[in-house]
């Protein structure tokens, strides 16, 4: 298992400073103008001990567990231009992007499908999920791409908005990017 990673102050800045875009493409991909099909297979550490007040490096953050997480992207157009303000309206998200496997059951609260997505590959990709009866969303950010290596991070937890995350319900880990189709 690759040890997650998490940067407190740098998931903060992602989701409070509008994006920076970048462009590029997977070296399997045969069309620069589409991003092909991504299946994330991940495993997902709960992080014990997150404290914002403090600047906690690597090895200062706990985890526990070790929990199967896979989520599909469909292929999609690479992102033009400056990536939607926070305020901006979502743009309308590919029914196909799910997850696929979460056996824990560590979105088991979300709403079916995503409300929005920024898919801003190989730099980040940010989701929220509707969560079942509440104002909290759900919050993914996948970073640290490495599209020649076929490896990502994925960061997940529950928030109200940027400022309010649900430290008590933080997971992290590492993913293996696969970019054929999924068939069902």
């Amino acid at each position: 298992m690759r040890k997650p990673i998490l940067l407190m102050p740098l998931v903060l800045a992602l989701v409070v400073a509008p994006a920076c875009a970048t462009t590029g493409e997977a070296r399997t991909n045969p069309d620069p103008a589409r991003l092909p099909p991504r299946t994330l297979h991940c495993t997902l550490g709960h992080a014990l001990n997150l404290d914002p007040a403090k600047e906690q490096t690597i090895a200062d953050i706990r985890y526990e567990g070790a929990h199967r997480f896979t989520l599909f992207l469909p292929a999609a157009p690479v992102h033009a231009g400056p990536p939607p303000e926070p305020t901006d309206p979502a743009e309308p998200v590919d029914p196909a992007t799910r997850i696929l496997e979460d056996p824990s059951g560590l979105a088991s609260d979300m709403l079916p499908g995503f409300v929005r997505v920024i898919d801003l590959w190989p730099r980040r990709v940010e989701m929220i999920g509707a969560i079942r009866d509440s104002m909290l969303t759900r919050l993914i950010i996948i970073s640290e791409i490495d599209p020649d290596k076929g490896t990502a991070n994925l960061f997940m937890t529950r928030a109200a908005d940027a400022g309010s995350l649900d430290l008590d319900r933080v997971y992290q880990g590492g993913c293996q990017v696969e970019t054929r189709a999924v068939t069902d």
